[in-house]
């Protein structure tokens, strides 16, 4: 990265919405696999806790860590997905503020509030200039929205809607887009170790299991 405080509209330069629906399907896919590890040891639990048969309990542990441990598919795609995000997501488009909360810049909003603006060319806003200064505010004041967020709902917006969106419509589908962005990407950031993790955890329900099957005896 340069020295420039103005972040480009798309860090993707080539077809930057065929690669950001790429990502998000692919990143749907890393997040199916994390639900499936968050929920497996409830239901392992579960399970062992209902038999002390031997040969039982060796299947559902077996089951259970070829669930829990990421295959090379699976680590592939995680590869792919966390170089993707890296091109899309800059940390040049971030600064944080007095109470240590990170923020878009406004260099990185501005150009993306304006591509929504010249996105409908038959019904652009009385006075571009307020619309401009208004939106940029309200996206620019929630902590919680990334980039990736952003581009996403501009996208949407300017090819779903066909006229140029309120304040309050584009922050529905910012809100709307933040919240599919956040399982993706808490799939994305936090599988690894829940499969590390998980797998610690079956060994321990797997001694639990073989005493009580000691105890059975």
């Amino acid at each position: 990265m340069g020295n420039s405080n103005i972040v480009p509209l798309q860090p993707h330069p080539i077809h930057p919405l065929r690669s950001l629906k790429q990502l998000a399907t692919k990143a749907d896919r890393i997040a199916l696999r994390y639900d499936q590890i968050e929920e497996l040891l409830d239901t392992l639990r579960e399970k062992l806790e209902a038999t002390t048969d031997r040969k039982l309990i060796d299947q559902l542990i077996a089951d259970a860590r070829r669930t829990a441990v990421l295959t090379e598919q699976d680590k592939a795609l995680l590869a792919w997905c966390e170089a993707t995000l890296q091109r899309f997501d800059l940390d040049d488009a971030y600064e944080i503020d007095d109470d240590k909360k990170w923020f878009l810049k406004p260099s990185a909003v501005a150009p993306r509030v304006a591509v929504l603006v010249g996105g409908f060319p038959s019904g652009s806003p009385p006075d571009p200039a307020v619309y401009l200064k208004v939106m940029m505010e309200h996206v620019s004041n929630d902590s919680a929205l990334g980039l990736i967020e952003l581009d996403a709902a501009i996208w949407e917006a300017t090819g779903t809607l066909k006229f140029i969106p309120s304040v309050s419509e584009l922050l529905g589908i910012v809100k709307r887009q933040n919240q599919q962005w956040h399982r993706r990407l808490g799939g994305i950031h936090n599988i690894a170790e829940a499969s590390s993790w998980t797998l610690t955890e079956i060994e321990e329900l797997e001694g639990e299991a073989m005493a009580r099957v000691q105890q059975a005896r």
